[in-house]
């Protein structure tokens, strides 16, 4: 009967180191994921907003109505300062394939944009509205993404309509 003391007390020792490493164990888990998911959602939102900006500015070089010799070189400033072609491959590196296959589809949407710009054209253009359109709808289909990917709820029926 003498044995039975220490063991009852390795027991409860094990028991108790066994519960702490356990739960931190979860709390690792959990403050990486928080950390990963922290870490998508500054690149996600980098991203957008490098994409937002190209596009305002994009717009506003077409509103100017240049001649093409100016407007190219223009266009290819503004997307070349946006930084986009950077932001992509870090979203490439960390973000699913769910939301790059959106990201993409509104980068080469931009991208397009530039090129039409880039002619000249000016905003009054059809082909200018339908490319506007084009990339709204693309720009909001990663957006959507990226909030699905990060646990973000979304209004039913909250896109844009065109």
């Amino acid at each position: 009967m003498d044995w039975l003391a220490p063991v009852n007390t390795l027991t409860g020792a094990a028991i108790g180191i066994g519960s702490t490493l356990l739960a931190d164990r979860l709390r690792w888990r959990r403050d990486r994921e928080a950390l990963r998911q922290d870490t998508r959602r500054q690149a996600y939102a980098a991203f957008m907003a490098a994409l937002s900006d190209a596009y305002s500015r994009l717009h506003e070089t077409a509103r100017e109505t240049l001649p093409p010799a100016e407007a190219r070189p223009a266009a290819h400033e503004v997307f070349t300062s946006s930084n986009l072609y950077p932001l992509r491959y870090e979203l490439a590196l960390i973000a699913p394939w769910d939301v790059m296959a959106p990201v993409n589809e509104a980068f080469w949407k931009v991208r397009a944009l530039r090129d039409l710009v880039a002619t000249g054209i000016t905003t009054d253009a059809p082909d200018f509205r339908t490319h506007v359109r084009d990339y709204l709808t693309a720009t909001e289909a990663a957006q959507a993404a990226m909030r699905k990917d990060l646990g973000t709820s979304w209004p039913q029926g909250a896109g844009r309509e065109a």
